[in-house]
């Protein structure tokens, strides 16, 4: 099962990767900021879903402490990249 998944998705990830390569600096810049604010909008909807009292104000603080959880993550080294 794992090699029909791996299948299907190496050419999926090939052509991301190729359209990327076409991009330039500033099309990449815009495309993460995208992709950040999308992302930004799944966590205020993720803290919607499990604390549906909350007023606007409070998820924003939410969402702030979490991100600022997931850096310290980060910069503390706590997750590793697998190797393939």
């Amino acid at each position: 099962m794992e090699d029909q998944i791996k299948a299907l998705v190496d050419p999926i990830y090939r052509s991301k990767v190729l359209a990327a390569r076409q991009m330039s600096v500033g099309e990449r810049l815009a495309t993460g900021i995208e992709l950040f604010e999308s992302a930004l909008g799944l966590m205020r909807a993720g803290i919607r879903a499990q604390f549906p009292e909350l007023a606007p104000h409070e998820v924003e603080a939410l969402l702030s402490k979490r991100l600022k959880r997931l850096k310290q993550v980060h910069e503390h080294g706590l997750y590793q990249k697998t190797k393939p």
